[in-house]
């Protein structure tokens, strides 16, 4: 089972430097896994918002602990309207 997560204008080194710090994750090139839990970080094709060009990311989260990383990952990219 696969939850993914798409999120847009977010770098992706912030990304997997949360699931190291906060997860005590290891990162190995685009993936960071943790005790039952894995993230994928894939890069997408760059949406148009306007005549303006922003960077998505997909986050690809497997294993046992999946919705409770899938969660945390919700919670820490959350981004204001305004």
């Amino acid at each position: 089972m696969l939850t993914r997560i798409e999120v847009r204008n977010l770098d992706p080194e912030l990304i997997a430097s949360y699931l190291v710090d906060e997860l005590a994750g290891h990162r190995s090139g685009r993936v960071v896994d943790g005790p039952g839990w894995a993230v994928h970080l894939v890069r997408g094709e760059q949406a148009g918002v306007g005549k303006f060009r922003v960077p998505v990311l997909y986050l690809d989260v497997t294993g046992s602990r999946q919705l409770e990383v899938a969660a945390f990952l919700r919670r820490k990219t959350m981004r204001g309207g305004g």
